[in-house]
């Protein structure tokens, strides 16, 4: 997601109050003190360090301030520059967006018998399963036929958010609401779709793409908006059209990771509304074409940051997991470059990189990284 700071800073900066300090406020209370008292008295003042009264006027210029800050807020929450939390959410309203709410990860689960039975076997929906400390729920109802040993379900985690990703296949395996029958569960794939609500950083995205959705004439920001406004477990995407009429969107999920084909499939439904989509836009939702790449570099550091050497250490990790997650924008080329700033950017002395090597990436594919390998090569002198 592109970072809205950059996006923005072009705009120029504002302030409602004129960008008065509060060492500036003390300074105009002072002098309109003394100006004011000249004109009654006729006699010129000047209020010592530690006059009673320029005491006084310190404490009133602290509650003033207070009250200017709060108006320069007041002022800001109402710029798309500035504004957060509820502000922002009252200001989208003037674009007709909402901000997306947490969902919850979902999964498969298998429900087998012990031993074939010769009735139905009905698991009702809502039937929990937990998998360490996170519980799950069918969200359908279930049968198991006669003959048959096993059923498969959908399932959804009751607790919202990213903490329900990343159980993989067979990590969830206690059924908690007992049933008539012996039932062994496992999920058959990895838990994914679960996402926070959406953050301020990017609802403002999706506010400033909201006037491009205003008509279904097809340009590739409206896909974008709407492809976003879709789920906010969306990542990336990228918007292309590989044949007349046709207009080609691919994917990625917030984490990086490919989409499921359940998911592309509701997604693409979603972009068949009419509201969406022109009617002589053919629209097919894919997954970009993963292509794998390795880091391989040595680092070392000057003699004189010996003291900072693990510091440094986990600042070149931080670097790398930025470089990955940077790297993870369909259709971006595979660039060294940005590693080995990054990692500068550490405070490092040098860097040997072996991989990556630049590799152009074309619209259909994604970077995904494989093997890592950031090895210290020890200090050295300037």
């Amino acid at each position: 997601m592109e970072n809205m700071k950059n996006r923005f800073s072009d705009y120029p900066e504002v302030s409602f109050i004129e960008d008065t300090s509060f060492s500036d406020l003390q300074t105009r209370l002072i002098d309109d003190y003394e100006k004011r008292y000249k004109e009654l008295t006729g006699k010129k003042i000047s209020l010592a360090l530690a006059d009673p009264y320029r005491l006084i006027l310190y404490s009133c210029a602290v509650a003033i301030y207070q009250g200017y800050q709060y108006e320069d807020r007041a002022g800001k929450m109402g710029l798309l520059k500035y504004s957060t939390g509820e502000f922002l959410d009252n200001l989208a309203a003037f674009k007709k967006v909402k901000r997306n709410k947490a969902t919850p990860a979902s999964t498969m689960i298998r429900f087998t018998l012990s031993a074939a039975v010769e009735k139905k076997v009905v698991i009702p929906k809502g039937t929990r399963v937990k998998g360490q400390e996170l519980y799950f729920e069918t969200t359908e109802k279930g049968e198991i036929i006669p003959g048959q040993l096993y059923a498969d379900i959908p399932s959804k985690c009751q607790t919202t958010g990213e903490t329900g990703n990343g159980y993989l296949p067979g990590e969830i395996r206690t059924l908690t609401d007992l049933l008539p029958y012996t039932l062994k569960v496992s999920n058959l794939t990895q838990t994914s779709g679960g996402t926070d609500r959406e953050s301020d950083e990017e609802l403002v995205e999706r506010i400033y793409l909201a006037p491009v959705s205003y008509s279904t004439a097809g340009p590739e920001r409206a896909y974008e908006y709407w492809v976003k406004t879709f789920s906010p477990s969306v990542g990336e995407c990228r918007i292309i059209s590989e044949n007349p009429g046709e207009v080609d969107i691919y994917v990625t999920m917030a984490d990086g990771t490919i989409p499921d084909d359940e998911f592309l499939q509701e997604l693409g439904e979603y972009l068949e509304k009419s509201n969406v989509r022109p009617l002589t836009d053919h629209v097919v939702v894919k997954k970009p074409r993963p292509i794998e790449y390795s880091i391989d570099l040595v680092y070392y550091i000057r003699n004189e940051d010996s003291d900072k050497e693990e510091t440094i250490k986990a600042a070149v990790h931080t670097a790398c997991d930025n470089y990955i997650a940077w790297q993870k924008k369909v259709g971006r080329d595979i660039n060294p470059s940005e590693l080995i700033y990054l990692v500068m950017g550490a405070g490092v002395k040098m860097v040997e990189i072996q991989k990556p090597v630049f590799i152009e990436i074309p619209d259909s594919a994604v970077a995904v990284p494989g093997n890592i390998a950031l090895i210290y090569g020890g200090r050295k002198d300037d």
